[in-house]
């Protein structure tokens, strides 16, 4: 999705730069700039270094909550049976909140589009949940994807979704391809 809408942007005369995660193997225009990063963390940081100099932000990707945490010894060694013989427990900490912290750091004018991955029973409870994702994160636009199995939002040609904003309007979305949702939700994002 967060190719889709980089490439949709770029489309519409944007100065474009994707922060890419690990699992992003899309080429894209020449025009469009990539950052590679391999960690929530890496991530928040490109962003952070960006914001200030966009007009739009697209907070596309589905970045864990959590992360293990680097053992004292720093985890760069083999751990042998001998030396834990009863196993060891991982710790995990919080991962930053990067559509939440960047969503309050923006200066006036720039806007904000936030996605949720969420398991629901039916698509109609989609909208009271990216409600609550776009008061909680401060979004200006919350599209929220269904990711129960067979759904399959991530890696998917299209999706299905509830997108609400600021104003308080939402609708849902059935299965459209992604070019398309990106076309929508820029178009959305531009007249609020």
């Amino acid at each position: 999705m967060g190719a889709a809408l980089a490439v949709c942007a770029w489309l519409r005369g944007a100065a474009v730069t994707a922060i890419c995660g690990p699992g992003v193997r899309c080429r894209f225009p020449a025009g469009v700039t990539r950052v590679e990063v391999t960690s929530a963390a890496e991530m928040f940081s490109a962003a952070a270094d960006i914001w200030p100099g966009m007009d739009m932000g697209f907070f596309s990707a589905a970045v864990a909550d959590f992360a293990p945490e680097r053992p004292a010894d720093g985890g760069l060694g083999k751990y042998k049976k001998s030396g834990a013989p009863e196993g060891f427990s991982i710790a995990f900490a919080p991962n930053p909140d990067i559509l939440k912290s960047l969503a309050a750091s923006r200066r006036p004018g720039q806007r904000v589009l936030g996605f949720a991955a969420e398991i629901v029973p039916d698509m109609e409870s989609l909208l009271p949940l990216a409600r609550l994702k776009l008061e909680r994160k401060g979004a200006d636009v919350v599209a929220a994807n269904p990711v129960n199995a067979g759904h399959g939002a991530f890696g998917a040609e299209g999706a299905s979704m509830a997108v609400v904003d600021r104003t308080g309007h939402g609708e849902i979305w059935s299965l459209k391809n992604k070019a398309d949702i990106a076309w929508d939700l820029c178009s959305w994002l531009l007249r609020i």
